[in-house]
């Protein structure tokens, strides 16, 4: 699934999630959500019999217009990656891969659990700024157990050429967390041509070797070949040192467990989530 609000920061995900259905001959859910007027949210309540059925058409309405615009560029991008848009009851292919585009009313944390609870991956774009996508990043992460691809708005992301990483960082702490993201990126790292494992001093239990030899076998049974790499923590948070770290191996992939303490724990703990989302200019593979 890709959320797609028709903006130009979300393109660079669109092409991204429209690359990797083809890689995979995958069925790809584009959904449009549109924010609601106040008006709407009051004509949805108790309030709803004053205003009467005209006031909800003509919010709606005023929705329909950005969801064409969103729409007319996901009919040109399914056309230049030969992924066909078809409608939502379509029946679904073995051998090649579809699109489908819908759009919802409302807000994103009531409108997205019930559209995403049975996709593969939710993919968002990312805009770099201090709110960018983090509501949408956040909803996805807490309630829909779905993984999440955040793809910065760069123009050049290889994942937008080839649809899986060349080159992927796993941030690894032996937690509940970085387990679920490691698997959630399985399909990656077997495509990938180099994957390591970077733990950070102080990330999680002090160093134990035969729970790094206990995750290289797992990879290993999957046919995938990680090397280990373990970084000192030196004046840096350890969100800078991964994304530091990542630059270095020149990855274009960074997987990492998300917010394992909760959402409002990292934030009293200084967050290393909220780092990487915040600074982050490669795509990132989350999962909570």
């Amino acid at each position: 699934m890709c959320l797609f609000g028709g903006k130009t920061y979300e393109r660079n995900a669109l092409d991204t999630a429209f690359n990797l259905a083809r890689a995979c001959g995958g069925r790809l859910q584009i959904i449009h959500v549109a924010p609601p007027s106040v008006l709407y949210e009051v004509s949805r309540g108790a309030m709803s019999h004053a205003a009467g059925p005209g006031v909800i058409d003509e919010c709606e309405e005023d929705a329909r217009e950005p969801a064409d615009i969103a729409l007319a560029y996901v009919t040109e991008r399914s056309a230049y990656h030969s992924v066909p848009l078809v409608a939502i009851h379509h029946p679904a292919a073995s051998d090649h891969a579809l699109a489908t585009f819908c759009s919802l009313m409302g807000p994103v944390d009531r409108c997205l659990p019930a559209a995403a609870r049975c996709v593969d991956l939710i993919v968002v774009g990312q805009d770099g700024g201090r709110g960018g996508h983090t509501e949408t990043v956040l909803t996805a992460l807490f309630n829909t157990g779905s993984p999440v691809m955040v793809v910065p708005w760069v123009c050049d992301s290889p994942l937008s050429a080839r649809g899986y990483a060349g080159k992927v960082v796993v941030a690894w702490d032996g937690s509940l967390t970085a387990s679920r993201a490691l698997r959630s990126a399985l399909p990656h790292l077997s495509h990938a041509d180099s994957v390591y494992l970077v733990s950070v001093e102080g990330m999680g239990d002090p160093y134990d070797a035969t729970g790094e030899a206990t995750v290289l076998a797992y990879l290993a049974c999957h046919g995938i070949s990680a090397e280990f790499i373990r970084a000192e923590r030196v004046a840096h948070s350890i969100g800078h040192i991964l994304l530091e770290k990542a630059g270095d191996l020149k990855a274009d992939l960074l997987v990492a467990g998300a917010y394992g303490w909760g959402h409002i724990g990292e934030l009293t703990l200084g967050s290393v989530s909220n780092h990487i989302l915040k600074h982050a200019h490669l795509p990132l593979l989350l999962a909570h």
